[in-house]
């Protein structure tokens, strides 16, 4: 059975067929029971990305309603990824310098990586800790504060949804207000690495407050945690699937991993806002109207493009560190005994709009 419509497909088996399917004969189309337009094509996403009307927020709410007032809701109004103004466009730039050439800084083989698991619990656990911990260390910040900012990471993204109760909206401002803290110390302090010292220069140089810097390397590490998770288990299921061993080499981990961006990709949708009525694809979508963009049809149309990592002015520009970081941890999993093939043959995939996140430890009878 094919998925419903474009948020079943998330977590459904096989979904690509579909994806196929709506990219050649779906390029726009209005989704009444969703309540959303979707944009399937390339050219139409790309289209719609492009168009200043198209915000990544809400134009009426910003920031998540829920956040406000509170530190969540300062630190994620600084994230370059939810907001389109000209100042955060300038910093996107000067993050995206900081990040190719840190990139060319080599770390200690596997020093980022945290405890190795074994069972299926702990893996589920590790999918979501291990790329903030691999950003952590890319970002020069010491092993001691990996887990840390991990552990901080996971609250503040429990505080985001609509239905946060709220004891997780308090817990998600106390962790967005440690990782501001955290992470103002540690651009501003003596062990930031030489391409953290030029991002604080240039951003001065700009007119941008440190604050707002600062709060972007936490948007670093924000945005590591559900893709790096997805990315990283999804290697896992396709390692066990082809019978992949201990022996797997660096190389070959790296391999496995583009596979998985090409043809199971961790992110499969985004959104766009209409600040105004727009026309695209000879269809007529009227402000106040959102878009869904169906980034995983795209990258069936257009295999040998990076969707999964967005595109034009929000692409993520951590694609290649993401990329290295959940090849270096399928080895460290496998070198430590993880039974991929096992762990491949019963799982599901988290309840999630946009992310395709495998859980490995469930009962039978629970619903996700």
């Amino acid at each position: 059975m094919q998925p419903h419509h474009p948020l079943d497909a998330v977590t459904h088996p096989a979904p690509y067929p579909y994806y196929g399917a709506l990219a050649r004969g779906r390029p726009l189309y209005r989704d009444s029971m969703l309540g959303l337009w979707v944009a399937c094509h390339p050219d139409t996403i790309t289209a719609v990305m492009r168009h200043p009307a198209a915000r990544v927020r809400p134009p009426a709410e910003p920031v998540p309603t829920g956040l406000c007032p509170g530190p969540a809701g300062e630190l994620f109004g600084r994230f370059v990824r939810m907001n389109d103004s000209a100042l955060h466009s300038r910093l996107k730039d000067l993050l995206a310098t900081f990040m190719r050439e840190q990139g060319l800084v080599q770390p200690p083989p596997r020093a980022w990586l945290p405890a190795t698991p074994l069972d299926a619990a702990s893996v589920d656990r590790y999918l979501c800790a291990a790329p903030v911990h691999a950003q952590a260390a890319f970002l020069g910040l010491g092993p001691a504060l990996h887990a840390d900012c991990a552990a901080d990471i996971a609250g503040f993204l429990l505080a985001l949804p609509a239905t946060a109760g709220a004891g997780r909206i308090t817990a998600g401002h106390a962790a967005a207000e440690r990782l501001q803290t955290r992470l103002a110390s540690h651009l501003a302090g003596p062990d930031a690495p030489p391409a953290l010292r030029r991002l604080s220069a240039g951003a001065a140089q700009a007119g941008i407050a440190p604050a707002m810097v600062a709060a972007n390397l936490a948007g670093l590490l924000f945005q590591s945690c559900e893709a790096g998770a997805g990315l990283l288990g999804n290697a896992l299921i396709l390692a066990g699937r082809r019978g992949a061993t201990a022996a797997l080499t660096h190389e070959e981990a790296r391999t496995l991993v583009g596979d998985v961006v090409r043809h199971d990709p961790p992110l499969h949708n985004t959104r766009r806002f209409l600040a105004d009525g727009i026309d695209i694809g000879g269809q007529r979508i009227e402000a106040g109207q959102t878009v869904l963009l169906v980034l995983a049809a795209a990258a069936m149309a257009q295999p040998e493009k990076d969707w999964t990592f967005g595109a034009q002015g929000h692409a993520c520009p951590g694609g290649e560190a993401a990329r290295r970081h959940a090849a270096d941890a399928l080895t460290h999993l496998l070198g430590a005994g993880v039974d991929a093939a096992a762990l491949a043959a019963r799982f599901r995939y988290r309840p999630l709009p946009n992310a395709r996140i495998p859980q490995f430890h469930f009962s039978e009878d629970s619903h996700p």
